[in-house]
């Protein structure tokens, strides 16, 4: 079984529910798991907050869940979203986001990769 630490990031998500940025998909094949372990969204937008969603698909059962809905992000600040919680995305599970303000949010998300390898 082979383990690897990796990085998954966005900049200037999108704005629009019905497109969200996809931040990661979980590799399919090997069985894989992506263990997330952090994840920090950052407001760039000059002069105000933003609210950001974050969308966690769930491939196998073709659902969406709401992870978090228009979380305030203050203007030139990082909110860490998992604060020390793991998350746990089977294949093809994605977390996708998506903010109220176009071309103002970055996402970075750390997680190790698990794989029958």
């Amino acid at each position: 079984m082979a383990n690897t630490f990796k990085n998954a990031w966005a900049e200037n998500i999108s704005n629009s529910s019905g497109s969200p940025t996809t931040i990661l998909t979980c590799p399919s094949g090997d069985s894989s798991r992506c263990v997330l372990i952090g994840m920090h969204v950052t407001n760039t937008h000059a002069s105000g907050d933003v609210a950001v969603t974050i969308d966690v698909l769930d491939n196998s059962a073709s659902n969406t869940l709401t992870f978090m809905k228009a979380i305030s992000v203050s203007v030139n600040s990082t909110l860490d979203v998992l604060d020390s919680s793991k998350l746990i995305l089977e294949e093809s599970d994605a977390v996708k986001v998506w903010t109220d303000t176009a071309s103002s949010v970055n996402v970075l998300l750390s997680y190790l990769l698990v794989d029958s390898t």
